[in-house]
C-alpha cells in the first residue's frame, strides 16, 4: 500500500475520500518515519510506501501554465 503526499502543498491523498487532503509537514514526517520503522521492523511490511507525488494544486498549476504559453 502506498500512501501519496505533496510536500510543495503539505497534502496527503486521502483514498477514503478519494481526494487530497491537507496536512501539516508534522504529520507528513510522522508517516515517512512510521513506515520506515515498520520496514526495519517486519519484513513483510515492504509493501508499505509513502511517495512523493504531484497533488490536485499541482496539476491546477501545471495546466494553468501550459494555458497561458
Amino acid at each position: 500500500m502506498s500512501l501519496s503526499y505533496c510536500s510543495i502543498h503539505k497534502r496527503l491523498f486521502s483514498r477514503k475520500y478519494d481526494h487530497w487532503v491537507n496536512f501539516s509537514q508534522k504529520t507528513i514526517d510522522e508517516l515517512r518515519g512510521y513506515c520506515q520503522l515498520l520496514r526495519s521492523t517486519h519484513k513483510d511490511a515492504s509493501y508499505l510506501d509513502v511517495i512523493e507525488q504531484c497533488c490536485d494544486q499541482c496539476e491546477a498549476t501545471v495546466q494553468t501554465r501550459a494555458r497561458s504559453t
